[in-house]
């Protein structure tokens, strides 16, 4: 093969790789088989796990079988894949026989969904009108005009199982039932005088790892600082080169950040919904320095990137949008660029890139500060006069994608994330594009070429040279990190210790290019919205490496979200929390009480409201929230992806609404909090909404409170509040349902965002009226609780006390005995023992062991702050005796260690109590902090499982969360993992037939092996929990 040959041959080869892996904008990171961070109920996909071949997939008829039925037969996993796909395995056609329905009872069934929805204003949509679950990619139709996820048909595709590697489908997951215990009135245990029986302790730290920018500290390397664009934490500093770190201010999604080249002190950052923020000592404190909360403007200009000249270090520019998008823009929108001769402390604009749409690089030219480049949604650009002119991209390949009809469809700029020129010869340039890979300019940007030589994917983020040898470079990408030994000419991957690839924030020592800082970022929302890590991912955060890149460790103690503001728990699968952040980018998910935690990336969870489950299908949940077109979301994957529902509660709005006009033009922006499955019918689904009067600026498109209900598992919303006063500004805050009888709920108001609260309102036709149940009831409630095992018990936080009723709410009375007099936040009770139940006031933690009857505080091990002499109830402060103080998210502040609802919340097991905690009276105050704690009961509570691998169940009585169980046909041996709370005991037996497995077992837990008793086909083993345990059983 001659020369020219052989270049043909690799460039082929290249465009082949770069093909391949720009085919798809979702990145899932790759996992071990035993390590999948996903759900334990969920499925993992579609792969084969047994050498046979399935028989051939056939239509399915929903309408035909019984739900119920099918369910005890194949279990809910495999219930909901053929329900949600609506084919079938040809030879389990005759495994469900049994549940085929006849035409009398498919006639009574089809009545009773008449019946419920009889007086809805609104006609449901056809039913053939799939969810398919399809590994296709996910555009068009499949999305809003948010660009959020509308199926599940956009559901991250779980990684393939290797060969002989067989799932394990969960056939039943069973709790003990419910009982009461004898009664208790008082504290058992006490230590310094404090009621002991709970010891709160510390959750392991939940962290997202969003981090946006990092930078080093030019005149003192020790001093770096770390951006973030989740939870409202904003700034992190070290002083010890990224050993500690500590929170230093906190405003919004940060998106830029520049150290002074002479000064560590003179540190700014641009913030995408605040003014850019600048301090002169360190970050002791800071100050407003551009942007509209200096101007005076009505909205806010989100500002971007931000960069200083090196060589005249009081020259400073920055970058700010148009209204308030957030980068994606395309065709181009205008970027306003602003310039500082004083080191940041006044501006001035100076410009106009009328092309750039949101710039995510500024990059000032050694020895000439007028001359700035700048990497933007519309490609990489450079203006030599001080930003007053512009070039227009300089990429012209990027130009011609740009112009391909697909992204001509999809809006798809040709952007550029990183750019940098190297040190002593500024002519060698490195662009770092989002889609096509790396281009080198040698010429100054006159000419370019790709630069791909060595890199896995084409879609790339940030780009630095190393100051100290300008030949060093690295790149960061969807597929980790890349360096460069000869000034971007070929690249070499670098990710030994890397457990998260999908990194963007890069930071290298200015006197020793082997010292590299990177940071994770699963949702590049800021900069990147196309392109999402997806998944329930661990791992994220700080990675530091001293050798180049050779290894990587993790370099971020210190760093964890500061502000928890909703918490929710699974009512079947023991110690499931999920958690939520102010201004989220995702959901937080721990299968282990809080000792670990997982992340889901989705701005779905931006300010979270409720979390609420499916009982028939375990890895179904539904969120609200609060971000445009997004609501109201489901997921399918046990909260692995997420897509829209709200949509779907417009096209349900009552004719009445749309008459008083209560629904207001504009797209779909309502505020939605209530949500609760019905435990006895997972098709029926309540919703309940806000009239936010907190936020007068946002464009809420939907006036009063509203009362939705799908009864067929969520394709349709139709609004049916009938005798609920629709007109009332106030919130459904909270909704609970019979456990047997789904025609009776109950809709509670609270004044959380809103100006009223109008009590408890009950249903018992399943929503075709409903009636106050407000008799003897403080009307200003907070939350309520419903006792399992009397559903006619009902308790209601208010702002006055706790009420009970024990009537189904027709008649309250005070049951607030040990609590002192003012407004009781949240509550939660033990689903195992309904006479235990928790409260929360301003200022303690309650317990009670006799229905109510007398509580007790039981804080032993929180850091309470210090009492405040007379709490004001929100009610109070809304009559005008004192301004209703709220934060910058709309909750109810009161001024005391606990904030809100649902911040309190109880595991399914009644053992595991959650609570967030605040380290700050004024939530307002930039350095308050609300952090998770949690209290562990002993011993644990043994759960019933039953496993199903081909035709062979396993059943498990476990004190341990079991799930990801599968079967390794190559060395005969069963795996799953077995979760619970660091520290606690486990017993678990499992019954293992015989024809999976035979002989004397042993048991092995994170590879050791362990003591274990075998007998016949049975063998239980104890261990401690270190979170999530690992582990193997094979036979001699």
């Amino acid at each position: 093969m001659n020369k020219l040959d052989f270049k043909l041959l690799l460039i082929l080869v290249i465009l082949f790789l770069f093909g391949c892996s720009s085919s798809n904008d979702e990145i899932t990171e790759s996992k071990k088989p035993l390590e999948l961070s996903q759900n334990e109920i969920k499925s993992t996909g579609n792969q084969q796990s047994n050498n046979r071949q399935p028989s051939e997939l056939i239509n399915f008829n929903p309408e035909d079988y019984d739900r119920k039925c099918m369910i005890d037969t194949v279990g809910p996993q495999k219930t909901f894949e053929i329900y949600q796909s609506n084919k079938i395995q040809e030879n389990q056609i005759s495994e469900i026989s049994q549940c085929l329905m006849s035409d009398s009872d498919k006639k009574s069934d089809q009545s009773q969904i008449n019946n419920s929805d009889k007086k809805s204003d609104q006609s449901e949509t056809d039913n053939n009108d799939k969810n398919f679950n399809d590994a296709e990619k996910c555009e068009g139709k499949d999305l809003d005009e948010a660009g959020l996820p509308l199926t599940p048909k956009c559901n991250v595709i779980p990684t393939p199982l290797l060969p002989g590697i067989k799932k394990a489908n969960l056939l039943n997951i069973k709790l003990p039932n419910p009982n009461y215990q004898t009664p208790i009135n008082k504290c058992q245990i006490f230590k310094d005088k404090k009621c002991a029986e709970l010891k709160w302790e510390r959750t392991s730290d939940v962290m997202a790892g969003e981090f946006t920018t990092i930078e080093i500290s030019r005149s003192n390397p020790n001093i770096i600082y770390a951006g973030t664009d989740s939870n409202d934490m904003t700034m992190y500093q070290s002083k010890d080169g990224g050993n500690t770190w500590k929170l230093v201010h906190v405003t919004g999604h940060n998106a830029g950040l520049a150290i002074s080249p002479v000064d560590p002190n003179i540190v700014l950052y641009t913030n995408l919904e605040a003014a850019v923020q600048r301090t002169m000592d360190g970050g002791e404190t800071w100050k407003g320095v551009v942007g509209a909360m200096i101007t005076g403007t009505k909205n806010n200009q989100p500002f971007t990137a931000i960069a200083f000249s090196t060589d005249m270090p009081d020259i400073v520019y920055t970058s700010a949008l148009r209204g308030d998008t957030r980068g994606g823009i395309w065709p181009a929108e205008p970027s306003d660029i602003f310039k500082s001769i004083d080191s940041g402390k006044t501006w001035k604009q100076v410009g106009i890139c009328e092309t750039c749409s949101s710039i995510q690089t500024i990059v000032v030219k050694e020895g000439d500060s007028n001359f700035i480049w700048v990497s933007a949604d519309g490609g990489l650009q450079f203006s030599k006069d001080g930003g007053n002119s512009w070039s227009g991209n300089v990429i012209p390949y990027l130009d011609e994608k740009a112009k391909d009809p697909q992204n001509i469809r999809e809006h798809k700029p040709p952007k550029v994330i990183g750019v940098d020129l190297q040190p002593g010869n500024p002519k060698t340039i490195l662009a770092a594009s989002s889609e096509y890979g790396m281009f080198r300019s040698t010429d100054g940007g006159l000419t370019w070429k790709q630069s791909n030589s060595g890199l896995t994917t084409s879609k790339l983020h940030r780009v630095k040279f190393a100051i100290s040898n300008p030949n060093v470079a690295y790149v960061t990408t969807h597929n980790g990190v890349f360096k460069s030994d000869d000034s971007g000419k070929s690249w070499t991957e670098h990710n030994q210790g890397l457990k998260l690839k999908f990194v963007s924030s890069i930071a290298i020592h200015p006197t020793d290019e082997n010292i590299v800082y990177v940071g994770t970022l699963n949702e590049i929302y800021t900069i990147h919205p196309e392109h999402k890590n997806r998944g329930l991912l661990s791992d994220g955060g700080l990675y530091k490496t001293i050798n180049g890149g050779k290894n990587w460790t993790r370099s971020d103690k210190g760093v964890y979200e500061a502000k928890i503001a909703q918490i929710g728990t699974h009512p079947l699968i023991p110690f499931n929390i999920w958690v939520g952040g102010e201004s989220g980018r995702g959901n937080f998910f721990s299968p282990d009480g809080g000792s670990s935690w997982l992340f889901s990336a989705s701005i779905t969870a931006h300010y979270p409201m409720v979390y609420a489950f499916n009982y028939d299908f375990p890895s179904v949940l539904y969120t609200t929230g609060w971000l445009r077109t997004g609501e109201l979301t489901a997921s399918t994957d046990g909260g692995a992806s997420f897509y829209t529902l709200t949509h779907k509660l417009d096209e349900g709005l009552s004719t009445e609404t749309r008459k008083l006009g209560l629904r207001l033009d504009g797209p779909t922006d309502f505020h939605i909090h209530g949500v609760a499955v019905a435990p006895s019918d997972s098709n029926i689904i309540y919703v309940g909404s806000v009239h936010d009067t907190v936020y007068p600026n946002l464009t809420f498109n939907l006036d009063g409170a509203h009362i939705w209900k799908s009864s067929d598992g969520g394709k349709t919303f139709p609004e049916m509040s009938n005798g609920f006063p629709i007109e009332t500004k106030t919130s459904i805050n909270a909704i609970f349902v019979h456990p047997k009888d789904p025609n009776i709920a109950y809709v509670m108001t609270s004044l959380h965002e809103t100006e009223t609260a109008i009590g408890i309102y009950k249903t018992t036709d399943g929503a075709q009226t409903w009636f106050p149940v407000n008799n003897g009831l403080d009307v200003f409630t907070n939350d309520l609780q419903m006792d399992p095992l009397n559903p006619e018990i009902l308790y209601a936080a208010t702002e006055s006390g706790i009420y009970k009723s024990t009537d189904g709410g027709n008649n309250w009375k005070k049951s607030s005995s040990g609590i002192p007099k003012g407004p009781v936040i949240d509550m939660a009770i033990d689903p195992l023992n309904p006479l235990v139940l928790y409260s929360i006031t301003a200022d303690n933690i309650y317990r009670t062991q006799d229905g109510a009857d007398h509580w007790y505080a039981t804080s032993f091990g929180i850091p309470l702050l210090e009492s405040s002499s007379k709490p004001l109830s929100a009610q109070e402060r809304l009559l005008g005796r004192l301004r209703l103080d709220r934060t910058k998210t709309g909750h109810s502040e009161y001024g005391g260690t606990f904030a809100q609802d649902r911040t309190l919340e109880i595991d399914a097991t009644g053992r595991v109590i959650v609570v967030a905690v605040k380290t700050k009276r004024n939530d307002r105050n930039r350095n308050a902090e609300r952090v998770l704690y949690h209290a562990v009961l002993t011993p644990l509570i043994s759960t019933t499982y039953q496993y199903k691998i081909n035709n062979s169940n396993i059943d498990i009585t476990s004190q341990s969360n079991i799930y990801d169980m599968v079967f390794d046909t190559n060395n005969n041996e069963l795996k799953f993992i077995a979760a619970g709370p660091t520290s606690t005991k486990s017993k678990t037996t499992l019954i293992i037939p015989s024809n999976l497995m035979t002989g004397e077992y042993q048991v092995f837990i994170n590879g050791a092996k362990i003591p274990s008793f075998s007998e016949n086909n049975q063998v239980t083993f104890e261990h401690i929990h270190a979170g999530n345990n690992q582990v193997v059983i094979k036979t001699n």
